[in-house]
């Protein structure tokens, strides 16, 4: 224990110069050279005072052909979405120079920061609350500082920050102390290179909005840790068949199915998509906080629209659920719809177009929208 007291006193003391000190000063090379440097340092130090210390690992070819397949399996799926969201170019330059200068700034540091990690690891009981605590100090080294506060400005934008960075970067570094504590430090390190490498070196990435990132952040660790959990009971423990059913991955699979078609569902990748009810200019036919159905419609569909039905359009900048009250046709002879919400007294001010039209309501879910109308509340 005294080891990770001198290994967490130079870790603490090291983040409040790197925030307070070090990168105000935005010094030249900090990225290639004095960041680096200082964490090879600490981590000559760690490596030297754990190294009477040891990890024993029970199937270790087994758990690392595990980890292997499972990260596989995310690289095929993560670039399967870019099928669903498109992609974008990544940010990095793909020349040589720029690809080695990338790695030895970025992937370096996690050959550094995975081998103290080990270290804390090594030396601490077999304890919940040093794992912990070994989470939440590597989870703070993972936060750009220089930016950390812009990303409060709105409740939005922390919402979004929060979802998207903030709590992936936490289970990130769980699994990663999890991983060590399993395997030792090649765990750790071939987790974070599957996660962290390919933007460096391939030219396109998934173009994934917030919330898909959100979920791809929180599956991911938690797939790994349910797969790899059950390898580690199987090759470490001495248990029974039913006990080792009970972490068998296979019962979590309909968990994680169900997970990822609701996202999937929420986002709007299928025909049907949720749409929380914000107002109440449908009242009576559903209220503020209800939530409807859309039937996304394609221009055959539109088409076939008629006076009465209820449909989703975009009008400027918003998306609108009214009543379609009268159909017309443009100048040029194109279809448009005449729309009015049930509560409202007048007709909206603008007619719409077939393109604006999105879907058509196909039934009411009361009462499940209203986490949507507080939220929105909130942020706005």
């Amino acid at each position: 224990m005294k080891k990770n007291l001198i290994i967490y006193s130079l870790l603490i003391i090291y983040l409040i110069l790197n925030v307070f000190v070090i990168s105000p000063l935005n010094l030249k090379y900090y990225n290639e050279i004095i960041h680096p440097l200082m964490w090879i340092i600490m981590c000559i130090i760690a490596v030297f005072l754990s190294k009477d210390a040891t990890i024993r690992v029970k199937g270790e070819r087994d758990k690392t052909q595990s980890l292997f397949i499972a990260l596989i399996i995310y690289i095929i799926v993560y670039f399967l979405l870019g099928l669903v969201f498109g992609f974008e170019r990544t940010p990095y330059a793909k020349d040589m120079f720029s690809i080695l200068k990338n790695l030895w700034s970025f992937v370096g540091l996690i050959f550094f920061q995975e081998f103290i990690r080990t270290a804390l690891v090594k030396n601490e009981k077999k304890k919940v609350i040093n794992f912990i605590l070994i989470t939440i100090l590597f989870t703070m080294f993972s936060i750009n500082y220089s930016t950390f506060l812009d990303n409060f400005k709105t409740i939005k934008d922390g919402f979004i920050y929060t979802s998207t960075t903030l709590i992936p970067q936490i289970l990130e570094s769980a699994i990663c102390t999890y991983l060590v504590y399993i395997g030792g430090v090649r765990f750790s390190i071939i987790y974070k290179l599957f996660v962290t490498v390919p933007p460096f070196i391939v030219p396109i990435i998934p173009s994934l909005d917030w919330f898909a990132t959100a979920i791809v952040g929180v599956i991911l660790p938690l797939s790994v840790y349910v797969y790899m959990n059950y390898v580690h009971i199987n090759k470490s423990e001495r248990l029974s068949k039913r006990e080792r059913r009970k972490y068998n991955p296979v019962v979590y699979v309909p968990v994680f199915a169900f997970i990822a078609l609701l996202a999937g569902f929420v986002m709007g990748l299928f025909k049907y998509q949720p749409i929380a009810v914000l107002s109440g200019s449908m009242s009576p036919t559903f209220n503020r906080g209800d939530a409807v159905v859309i039937n996304k419609l394609n221009t055959a569909e539109k088409d076939k629209l008629k006076k009465g039905d209820i449909i989703q359009f975009v009008s400027g900048t918003k998306y609108v659920v009214h009543r379609i009250n009268d159909i017309t046709n443009d100048e040029n002879g194109n279809k448009m719809f005449i729309t009015k919400g049930d509560h409202n007294n007048t007709i909206d001010a603008t007619e719409v177009a077939m393109e604006d039209v999105i879907g058509k309501v196909s039934f009411v879910i009361p009462y499940i929208g209203y986490p949507s109308v507080w939220l929105s509340g909130a942020i706005s």
